[in-house]
């Protein structure tokens, strides 16, 4: 079942103008990045290495952004289509549904990855770090983008209305990331740094810097980075699971209480 509802999703998930649109929108943004950093004056007299630590970053960003909107959406949209009671109604248990709808969001995230892997190459050509390059994106987006999803599914239940759930996902994403673009500087504070370390987008940038610029390559030698993250997707599944089980409790339409 969990794979019949994943198979349903991509399709409506990949196979759309939306989803096209925002892949070439993607590709538009790798481009222009990728530009910008070979012809720029200023951009081309840093080291490859950083110009690597800022296309990572952008690529994750970029990520971030467009499957937390459609994560956001996934669900609420059974509920405002009214199509949840078929849903509930059929055998399909509630587990297996939001499963196939978080591996249809991972997959849009794959979509933009594999795009996302030409400009990869040609960035790093004449350097050693491109399988770095490419498997820490990987992991790294990965694991901010799972967090993220189980985030907004949560978030979703929640609320059972797209326009609010897309809405308080991504305040929570702007503010994990506004923070993290700051520079050290501005970090000096004890909250500050205690923040730093504990927020996932922080650690995501702090892991492509340690990994492409410091070339700490080793995955021990980025665990004060993964902690951060694992932990991170640890408390959104927890977030989801709790959210889920408040939704069973209360059924597809709220009572008045």
């Amino acid at each position: 079942m969990i794979r019949l509802i994943w198979a349903k999703e991509v399709r409506a998930e990949l196979y759309t103008w939306r989803s096209a649109l925002w892949l070439l929108l993607a590709s538009l943004i790798f481009s222009f990045t990728s530009y910008l950093l070979l012809t720029n004056k200023e951009l081309t007299l840093l080291d490859q290495t950083e110009l690597l630590w800022l296309l990572g970053k952008i690529i994750v960003g970029t990520a971030l952004l467009m499957v937390t909107i459609d994560a956001s959406s996934i669900l609420t949209s059974e509920f405002e289509h009214h199509t949840a009671e078929s849903l509930f109604i059929a055998p399909i248990r509630l587990r297996d549904l939001v499963i196939g709808k978080f591996l249809a969001s991972l997959t849009l995230w794959g979509a933009l990855y594999v795009v996302a892997v030409p400009y990869m190459i040609v960035a790093a050509a004449g350097t050693r770090l491109a399988p770095a390059f490419l498997g820490y994106v990987a992991l790294l987006g990965t694991l901010g983008v799972a967090a993220m999803v189980l985030l907004a599914l949560g978030i979703a239940f929640l609320f059972r209305s797209s326009k609010n759930a897309l809405t308080t996902t991504l305040v929570v994403l702007l503010g994990l990331t506004v923070p993290a673009l700051f520079t050290s500087a501005l970090k000096s504070g004890f909250v500050a740094r205690v923040f730093e370390r504990i927020n996932p987008v922080d650690s995501i940038f702090a892991a492509l810097d340690n990994v492409l610029v410091d070339y700490q390559l080793s995955p021990l030698q980025n665990g004060r980075f993964l902690l951060p993250l694992a932990g991170f997707l640890v408390a959104a599944f927890a977030f989801a699971v709790f959210a889920a089980r408040r939704f069973e409790r209360q059924g597809i339409v709220r009572s008045a209480s």
